[in-house]
């Protein structure tokens, strides 16, 4: 299985396209070079290129058209404190918690009830670690978005809580129990569904009235037995926060 945290080649340069676009290498309204041109320069193959190319258009970055070629309409994403998330995969994901930053708002062991089992797929009289945090952008703003995380406790190291806020701060939770117990994340389950945001800690912790609208994303990530390593359950206030999944027609 490729490594998790290995980043897919066409990511990493549609973020390197972003910021040459962001510092006004190519500047607003101006064409880009020919996509083979741009290929040959980088180094790479005109799929990852286009691929690359699809993405910033994803983001609103940028216009392609047949025999027109593609132009820059944008210099950013729309709207500051506004996180758009492409996802094409568990690369992707990772990529996300690598550009926004975790803040933990606490660690407590709990113990899985039937309720528990029947909403998150947890195992009833096991021990987890809930993990309270929020998603902040790099580059500041309102944060992104509140999570409550399940971690298995026979999969966490003993500094658990202080990996989270150190050295491991960038990495996905699920990440840091896979690569401490050997478990390697084989599949992430994901599951969107509309929400509103509670009255609470997830009001409190995303500094928003209680009521508004909001998205609730439920990920599963499992060890290649099937067996969860973490569940974590994200609310996002809606103009914050947008999600784009791409999909590919498979050939034959």
């Amino acid at each position: 299985m490729p490594s998790l945290s290995a980043e897919p080649r066409y990511a990493a340069l549609a973020r390197e396209l972003a910021k040459e676009i962001a510092g006004g290498l190519h500047p607003l309204g101006s064409q880009m070079p020919p996509e083979v041109e741009m290929a040959a320069e980088r180094g790479v193959s005109r799929a990852t290129m286009r691929a690359a190319l699809d993405r910033l258009e994803e983001l609103g970055l940028v216009s392609r058209r047949r025999r027109a070629g593609t132009r820059v309409t944008a210099l950013g994403p729309s709207g500051r404190g506004t996180y758009l998330q492409s996802l094409a995969g568990m690369g992707d994901l990772l990529q996300y918690a690598a550009e926004t930053r975790r803040e933990i708002l606490g660690v407590h062991p709990v113990v899985a009830d039937h309720a528990m089992e029947r909403e998150q797929g947890l195992q009833a009289g096991r021990r987890w670690l809930r993990v309270l945090s929020r998603r902040v952008p790099s580059d500041g703003g309102p944060a992104l978005c509140w999570t409550e995380t399940h971690a298995d406790a026979e999969a966490a190291p003993p500094d658990f809580e202080d990996r989270l806020r150190g050295r491991d701060a960038a990495e996905l939770i699920a990440a840091v129990l896979a690569a401490w117990s050997g478990r390697p994340i084989s599949e992430v389950v994901q599951e969107i569904t509309a929400s509103g945001i509670p009255p609470g800690e997830a009001a409190r912790a995303l500094e928003t009235p209680p009521g508004g609208h909001g998205l609730r994303i439920t990920r599963r990530y499992l060890d290649p037995a099937g067996k969860p390593l973490a569940v974590s359950v994200s609310l996002h206030p809606g103009e914050r926060f947008s999600y784009v999944t791409r999909l590919r027609r498979q050939a034959g």
